[in-house]
């Protein structure tokens, strides 16, 4: 529990930037909906046919002109990539900070065992990622409410509980690199993200490519898939990523435990 209140601790600054960060960028978007409305009406049917562009951001299943359509285009792009690469900064200097700061010493003369170690990071980050994604929840109907438009509480409550499953997976991948690593590589967290983010986009575009969405968390977590789906989210990539998510957890584990760490 100390171990898990000072992950916490250590974690708030970054934790209240991005939050900041992502959150300021999507509530604006959303104050700009009501005074880009009418233009929007003019260059829907056009963003709507641009081919491969339009199935990226999935203007081709929703009318942008609607908030529901404008947060899958705009508002769902900018926090699944902002808290995607939020999840994957925290993962992936959990266990390597130890050492490349020189304090696995100290850390390992505490009764704790390495695996206990693991688990108090591994809590602190789950607890990180949900306090994002309620407090996002919050904004989002607020922001919402404030320009006098609603979005689906069903739809929204999925979207958020399938970011909170992507953003999981992603921080559990480097939990697991972070488990190798010899010291934090926050470009190897943030590549992770926008590698994944990009396999999404292809596997939108190309149909050849279309197997990828079994690889990406951002697959099953697209706004503008919820939202056309009434909440739905589709299983198998969703499956696969719950997968992913357990494999890299214990593979944190078995490797922090056998690994020789540096002082």
């Amino acid at each position: 529990m100390t171990l898990y209140r000072h992950e916490l601790k250590l974690n708030r600054m970054s934790f209240v930037i991005w939050l900041v960060g992502v959150l300021a960028m999507s509530a604006g978007c959303i104050f700009l909906f009501p005074m880009i409305d009418d233009s929007m009406a003019e260059m829907s049917d056009a963003f709507a046919s641009m081919g491969g562009f339009s199935a990226a951001f999935g203007m081709d299943k929703l009318a942008i002109t609607t908030l529901e359509g404008f947060f899958g285009a705009e508002i769902g792009t900018i926090f699944a990539l902002g808290g995607g690469m939020f999840a994957s900064l925290i993962g992936i200097s959990a266990l390597s900070k130890e050492e490349s700061s020189h304090t696995a010493e100290f850390l390992h003369t505490l009764t704790l065992s390495r695996s206990k170690i693991v688990t108090g990071k591994l809590f602190s980050i789950l607890t990180l990622i949900a306090a994002f994604d309620i407090i996002a929840l919050g904004v989002f109907v607020g922001s919402a409410a404030m320009i006098g438009e609603s979005l689906s509480m069903k739809c929204l409550l999925w979207y958020i509980a399938a970011q909170f499953a992507a953003q999981t997976e992603l921080a559990s991948i480097c939990l697991a690199l972070s488990a190798i690593s010899k010291k934090s590589s926050f470009g190897l967290g943030i590549g992770t993200a926008l590698v994944l983010y990009v396999l999404d986009i292809v596997a939108r575009i190309t149909e050849q490519a279309e197997f990828l969405k079994y690889i990406t968390p951002f697959s099953f977590s697209n706004a503008t898939d919820v939202f056309v789906n009434n909440g739905s989210i589709e299983a198998v990539p969703l499956c696969i990523g719950l997968c992913v998510t357990v494999i890299s957890i214990v593979a944190a584990y078995v490797v922090y435990n056998k690994r020789d760490i540096a002082a």
